[in-house]
C-alpha cells in the first residue's frame, strides 16, 4: 500500500486535469518555440518543445497523480493541478 503502481485511477479528476492542462500547453508551447526559434529547421525545435511538454506531463503526473505510487497528493485539487500543468508544461516545452 504506498508501493510503485505505474497506474492511473481517476477517482479525483487529477488526471483529466492534467491531460486538459497538457493539451493546452501544446499550442502555446509550440507557436513560441517555432517563433523564438530561428534555425534551420524549426521542425526540430517545435518536435522539442515537444517532448519537453510530454516530460513536464509525466513528472508532474507522477508528483501529483497515481502514476508511481497508488496514493494521490495530499489536498489534490482538479483546479490547481489543471493550472499548474498548463503553466509547467508550456515553460518545460519552451526550455525543452
Amino acid at each position: 500500500m504506498g508501493g510503485p503502481a505505474l497506474q492511473i485511477v481517476d477517482n479525483q479528476g487529477i488526471f483529466l486535469a492534467d491531460l486538459f492542462g497538457f493539451l493546452l500547453s501544446l499550442p502555446v508551447a509550440l507557436f513560441l518555440a517555432f517563433w523564438i526559434s530561428n534555425v534551420k529547421r524549426p521542425m526540430v525545435v517545435v518536435i522539442g518543445a515537444f517532448i519537453g511538454s510530454f516530460i513536464g506531463f509525466l513528472i508532474i503526473l507522477g508528483w501529483v497523480g497515481t502514476l508511481i505510487f497508488f496514493i494521490f497528493f495530499p489536498n489534490a485539487c482538479p483546479g490547481l493541478t489543471f493550472f499548474v500543468f498548463l503553466l509547467l508544461c508550456s515553460a518545460t516545452g519552451l526550455v525543452f
